[in-house]
C-alpha cells in the first residue's frame, strides 16, 4: 500500500502538511478521494516532518523527503544504516543513524546539499530496504522471504532492474508498480512487471 502514499502525494502536490507538536493539519481540505491513504499514513507522515514544519506533497516527493516518510511508512524500530552516493561512480559513504535523527537530517540535506545520485536505507534488524535514485519516474515494492524491498528509480533504470531480477533472483511473494500519473499495478513476478511497465510507456506515448 506504499506505493497508493506516493500516488496520492502525487495527484495532490500542492496539499501541505503540518506538523504541530503530535498533531498533523492539512491544506486546504484533503479531497475525499485522498482521504483513506492518507489517513493510513498519519503516522508516517507526521514522523516525517520536524515540529512546527509545513511541507507541500511535491516536496515529499524529493530522494531526500522521501526517505524519512517511506521508512516510517515501512516501520523504525531500530538504528537504520544510510547510504549516500553523492554522484555516479563515487564512493558511497555509510552512516549509522538513530532513528529520531532520521528527519532532521534529511531535512537538512534537502536544502543544504545537492540532489544524491542515489539513497539507500535499512534498518540493522532488517526487514526492508529503500533504494532512492535522484530522477525517479517510477517505483516498485517487491516482497521476498519477508523482506519488503521498495525501489524509486528512473523508468529505464527500473527496466534495468527487473531484467536482472528476472534472470538471477526468486519470484517475490508479492509485487506492485507504479509509474507516475498513472493508477499502482500487481504483478505476478518480475517478467509480468516489466512487460506492464513497457504497456504503459508506450500508452503514454
Amino acid at each position: 500500500m506504499t506505493l497508493a502514499l506516493l500516488h496520492t502525494l502525487h495527484e495532490n502536490p500542492s496539499l501541505a502538511f503540518h506538523r504541530v507538536g503530535e498533531g498533523l493539519k492539512v491544506i486546504p481540505a484533503v479531497p475525499p478521494e485522498a482521504r483513506p491513504v492518507l489517513a493510513h499514513f498519519k503516522a508516517a507522515l507526521l514522523q516525517a516532518l520536524k515540529d512546527g514544519e509545513e511541507v507541500e506533497a511535491r516536496a515529499l516527493l524529493s530522494p531526500w523527503r522521501a526517505l524519512p516518510l517511506l521508512a516510517h511508512a515501512l516501520g523504525v524500530e531500530a538504528s537504520l544504516v544510510l547510504t549516500i552516493y553523492a554522484r555516479e561512480g563515487e564512493d558511497p559513504r555509510r552512516y549509522l543513524v538513530p532513528p529520531e535523527n532520521l528527519t532532521a537530517y534529511s531535512a537538512w540535506a534537502s536544502k543544504n546539499s545537492p540532489p544524491p545520485w542515489r539513497l539507500h536505507l535499512f534498518p540493522t534488524t532488517g526487514g526492508w530496504a529503500v533504494d532512492v535514485r535522484r530522477g525517479w519516474e517510477v517505483a516498485l515494492e517487491a516482497r521476498m522471504g519477508g523482506t519488503a524491498l521498495l525501489l524509486l528509480y528512473p523508468e529505464e533504470g527500473l527496466r534495468e532492474y527487473l531484467q536482472a531480477a528476472g534472470k538471477g533472483l526468486v519470484p517475490p511473494e508479492g509485487l506492485s508498480v507504479w509509474r507516475r500519473g498513472e493508477t499502482p499495478f500487481t504483478a505476478k513476478g518480475w517478467e509480468e512487471a516489466l512487460a506492464r511497465l513497457e504497456e504503459v510507456a508506450h500508452a503514454g506515448g
